[in-house]
């Protein structure tokens, strides 16, 4: 049974992903010693410096999508099931860090799809409270583990769907973001899939840095940050950084 990571890495205008890609892999290759997949297309793949063993695979980015008025690539999560060569496969953000294996308990699992619904914000602000902006509880597409199973398969061609019709269900579920995101892209095909009644979820919060909090510093063990003129450390946890900035510390 092979396992490996699976990411998605697009440069845009604005931000230079690459470079925060580099700096995933290397704490990936440090902490979970798994095989990694990069998903990109040519013009962003020439900027990577060379990372040891990697396997590409190139396709092109859906484009029109946007965040924050920026070019924003991140339509093509989808593709996921058909993109990885792994029978269990984590799939994550580039910007989520991992200082420790804890992800790797995932990789054992006996579950087809896992995906977290829950997050804590580091600055306990409870800026992450995404119920109020939607009829549905959204879940965190930043990292989920699936098996090439019948069942994994019936969840991708669900994603899909929803994808493709997501102007209806943005309005249905009436979601106050208008851009297209995976959160809510499979949240909405595992409420639909599941008829309502639940699904099976990843047992933590993912630990976040919202996108206010200026990234200082980044090591092989943690993450220094700043946040209302107050500098805070954190380390051996991983962590998702949403300040994209991190691309150039």
């Amino acid at each position: 049974m092979t396992r490996g990571v699976l990411l998605f890495c697009f440069d845009t205008k604005h931000t230079k992903y690459h470079m925060i890609l580099e700096k995933c892999v290397h704490l990936l290759k440090k902490n979970l010693k798994l095989e990694i997949t990069v998903v990109t297309d040519y013009q962003t793949f020439k900027k990577i410096k060379p990372l040891g063993f990697i396997n590409y695979k190139f396709i092109e980015p859906e484009l029109g999508n946007s965040k924050n008025a920026q070019e924003w690539n991140n339509k093509d999560r989808h593709m996921a099931y058909e993109l990885s060569p792994y029978d269990t496969t984590l799939v994550m953000d580039i910007d989520y860090f991992c200082y420790t294996d804890n992800l790797l308990q995932l990789m054992d699992t006996g579950y087809d799809f896992l995906i977290p619904d829950q997050v804590h914000d580091l600055t306990q602000r409870n800026s992450f409270h995404q119920r109020v902006w939607s009829m549905i509880p959204m879940v965190w597409a930043t990292v989920f583990v699936f098996r090439k199973t019948a069942k994994a398969k019936q969840i991708f061609d669900m994603i899909k769907y929803v994808k493709q019709h997501y102007p209806y269900f943005n309005q249905l579920y009436r979601i106050f973001a208008q851009n297209l995101r995976n959160d809510y892209v499979f949240a909405i095909a595992l409420q639909q899939l599941n008829g309502f009644v639940g699904y099976d979820k990843i047992p933590f919060a993912l630990s976040t840095l919202p996108p206010d909090c200026e990234i200082v510093k980044i090591t092989d063990d943690g993450i220094a940050w700043k946040y209302q003129d107050q500098i805070n450390w954190i380390e051996q946890q991983d962590v998702h950084v949403l300040n994209k900035e991190i691309a150039n510390v």
